[in-house]
């Protein structure tokens, strides 16, 4: 195989190793004042360096379907990459808080109305009508547990 061709499946190769690392599941902290989950940030990175490969695939001269293929697949994990860098949940003594790209939505333990655990998910809603919905489909299950109860201990002590 000569080099030209070997430098495309390098970068696929590369690709497809840093997207395995990307979509690991978070991470779990648990500290006094409460639960963090989040992605560490080498998940996020490992992301992007992804849409980098991908992307130079596309740009060292694919044909045309492989390299519109590339770019999309790039534009995906630019996506991965943000959402892992910037997403976070907190369960902490004031309340249950979620970062996105977005930014910051806080729901207060007093005013949870409903909590609804879903097969894939977790979702609280307030009495003004804020919402967050915690996507658990990567949780291990002992974490997924782990964070139910305390939810469920966090509302309870909210309660008058």
């Amino acid at each position: 195989m000569t080099a030209r061709p070997a430098l495309p499946l390098a970068l696929v190769a590369l690709a497809a190793a840093a997207t395995a690392v990307a979509i690991a599941p978070p991470r779990f902290t648990w500290e006094n004042a409460g639960l963090t989950v989040q992605h560490p940030p080498h998940q996020g990175a490992a992301a992007l360096l992804g849409a980098a490969a991908l992307a130079a695939v596309a740009l060292a001269g694919a044909r045309r379907p492989a390299a519109v293929f590339a770019l999309a697949a790039a534009a995906a994990l630019v996506a991965l990459g943000a959402q892992r860098l910037a997403w976070k949940i907190e369960a902490v003594e004031a309340g249950l808080h979620e970062r996105t790209l977005t930014g910051w939505t806080r729901v207060a333990w007093r005013e949870v109305e409903l909590v609804e655990p879903r097969p894939r998910a977790i979702r609280l809603r307030a009495r003004n009508g804020t919402s967050i919905t915690v996507a658990t489909r990567a949780f291990p299950a002992e974490d997924r547990t782990r964070l139910e109860r305390t939810i469920a201990r966090r509302v309870r002590e909210a309660a008058p």
